[in-house]
C-alpha cells in the first residue's frame, strides 16, 4: 500500500500520531510553525511542522490496531522513526478514573503479548508533566478495538484502561528496532459509572494532552539524532 501519497521530502524522526485528521490540523494550526502537508491519502492527513523550533510529523491514522499500524509502518519504512508519541481515548471501568482524565501508558497489554515502553522516555515524561502541574496518572491498558463495535469492555487483573491502539505501538520497537514509544491519553467513557466525556470535558482535557504529548515528544530531542 502506498498510504502516504508520493512525497519525496525527507521526514523528521518525531512523530506525533493522533486519530482524528480533523485535530491533526488543529494541531497545526495552534502549537506549529512552517507547517507543510505531505499527505491527504483515503483521509488522513500527514503534516510536518516546527514545535519550539524542533522539526516533527504529526499524523492521523484512524480508529484502531489495523489502520494505526498499516501508516505506522509505512512512516517506519519510509524514514528513521526514532520516537513515537501517540494521543487518543480510551474507556475504564475505574470509578477512580472520571472522564476527562489524562493517562500515561506504562504497560500495554493484548491477547498475546505486553509492552512496556522505554524506561527513559516513560521518565522524562513524568517529569515534563510534573514541571508544567499536569495531573496524569500511569496506566495498564489492554488493547481491543472490538469495544467500538459490539461495546464488550475487556480487562484483565493488571489492566485499568480499554485502548484501541497502544499494544499495537508499543510493539513498534520489536518490529523496525530503536523506536521510543509512549502513548498518551485521555478517558473519554467509564462504564462502571456510565460516563461518557462531554465536548467541553473533551476539547479542555485534549489540549492539555496533547501540549503534553508535544512536549514529550521534542524533550532531549538532541539525543535521537
Amino acid at each position: 500500500m502506498d498510504l502516504l501519497d508520493h512525497y519525496q521530502g525527507d521526514l523528521p524522526n518525531l512523530c506525533l500520531v493522533t486519530d482524528d485528521p480533523y485535530r491533526v490540523k488543529m494541531i497545526a494550526a495552534h502549537y506549529l510553525d512552517r507547517v507543510e502537508i505531505f499527505s491527504e491519502m483515503r483521509g488522513q492527513v500527514g503534516l510536518i511542522g516546527d514545535f519550539n523550533g524542533i522539526r516533527l510529523m504529526v499524523l492521523s491514522v484512524g480508529i484502531g490496531e489495523r489502520s494505526t499500524m498499516a501508516y505506522l509502518g509505512e512512516i517506519c519504512r519510509r524514514t528513521r522513526v526514532k520516537r513515537v508519541i501517540h494521543f487518543g481515548d480510551c474507556v475504564t471501568a475505574d470509578p477512580n478514573l472520571p472522564v476527562g482524565t489524562i493517562l500515561y501508558v506504562s504497560k500495554a497489554m493484548d491477547h498475546e503479548e505486553s509492552f512496556i515502553p522505554a524506561q527513559n522516555l516513560l521518565h522524562h515524561a513524568v517529569k515534563v508533566l510534573n514541571e508544567n502541574n499536569v495531573k496524569a496518572y500511569p496506566g495498564v491498558t489492554f488493547t481491543e478495538d472490538r469495544f467500538l463495535i459490539d461495546r464488550k469492555y475487556i480487562q484483565n487483573q493488571e489492566t485499568n484502561i480499554l485502548d484501541f491502539t497502544a499494544a499495537g505501538i508499543y510493539g513498534l520497537d520489536k518490529i523496525y528496532g530503536d523506536i521510543e514509544v509512549l502513548s498518551i491519553l485521555n478517558v473519554c467513557e467509564n462504564v462502571s459509572a456510565h460516563e461518557v466525556i462531554g465536548e467541553a470535558v473533551r476539547q479542555s482535557g485534549g489540549q492539555t494532552g496533547i501540549m503534553s504529548a508535544l512536549q514529550i515528544l521534542t524533550h532531549h530531542s538532541d539525543v535521537l539524532q
